[in-house]
């Protein structure tokens, strides 16, 4: 989605490709993060790395050749390695689980809640399937019958309209019409995890403010000493095999890279996540 979104608006000026891994000179299978960090800045040392200066000036996909240039260097605390047995497909969806994860991490989640997402796309499908895992009680708003199936496939409950007073909202969409929904579906007290970027202004509403909701904003992936938003999407999607399969619907190979591209950005393809593979 990004990608499409970065070429739509003509901010693609490096070879694309932030969700991606590979193989390394020695023959590990890896993850990479895509994004800097310094390692000297207050945020770097005080383990929120994803605000540091460096983090989008020195991203692959970005500001420096992504994982659809032919060779990719990228240092050693950026590579996190794929276990044995885990679907080749799933290295491209760590990143996009990470931001996920990173965002989900920063709510104060309770086992036996409710929330609902709102938007069916690669994101929003990941973090119904994250807070599932978690004990959430889980409404996903989805437009498309395949979006639907995916969101079954993930033992998640598909609405087309988001119902009332959920604990907790997730915008997967960050448009107006997604925060407008995302606020009228939320309790009172209750809290709105805005995913991402948003791509045209947004202005804050009225209900918000009689609501008291507390909007969090999150981008990109965090870090601890004890804890890795990276580290934990790859564990996961090692052990839930079922959300790769759910989640990416098309596999093409590198030298079909154009008709990928054109399916991805076709709303009628039934594209939900579509991967270039080198191995096909």
């Amino acid at each position: 989605g990004s990608d499409l979104h970065m070429i739509e608006n003509g901010l693609s000026h490096v070879v694309l490709g932030h969700e991606f891994g590979g193989h390394t000179s020695d023959g590990r299978l890896v993850a990479v993060r895509p994004t800097g960090a310094c390692g000297t800045c207050t945020h770097c040392t005080t383990h929120h790395s994803q605000l540091c200066a460096d983090a989008l000036r020195n991203s692959h996909g970005i500001s420096r050749d992504g994982g659809l240039a032919e060779f990719v260097r990228a240092t050693e605390d950026r590579l996190f390695e794929i276990p044995k047995g885990t679907d080749e497909v799933s290295v491209g969806l760590v990143e996009p689980l990470a931001v996920v994860l990173h965002g989900i991490n920063r709510m104060n989640v309770q086992h036996g809640s409710t929330a609902v997402v709102v938007g069916a796309g690669s994101i929003g499908l990941l973090a119904a399937a994250v807070l599932r895992d978690r004990g959430v009680t889980v409404d996903i708003v989805a437009r498309h019958a395949h979006q639907e199936r995916a969101a079954e496939q993930l033992g998640v409950n598909p609405v087309r309209e988001a119902g009332k007073n959920y604990d907790a909202s997730y915008d997967a969409v960050c448009t107006q019409q997604s925060f407008d929904a995302c606020i009228e579906a939320t309790r009172p007290g209750g809290s709105l995890l805005e995913f991402g970027m948003f791509w045209t202004p947004v202005a804050l509403t009225n209900p918000m403010l009689l609501k008291e909701i507390t909007v969090v904003p999150s981008i990109f992936y965090g870090h601890t000493q004890e804890h890795h938003d990276f580290a934990e999407a790859v564990e996961i999607l090692h052990r839930v095999p079922s959300i790769a399969s759910a989640v990416v619907t098309h596999r093409f190979s590198l030298a079909d890279a154009e008709q990928a591209f054109a399916v991805a950005a076709d709303r009628k393809a039934g594209a939900i996540k579509v991967h270039l593979l080198t191995s096909l």
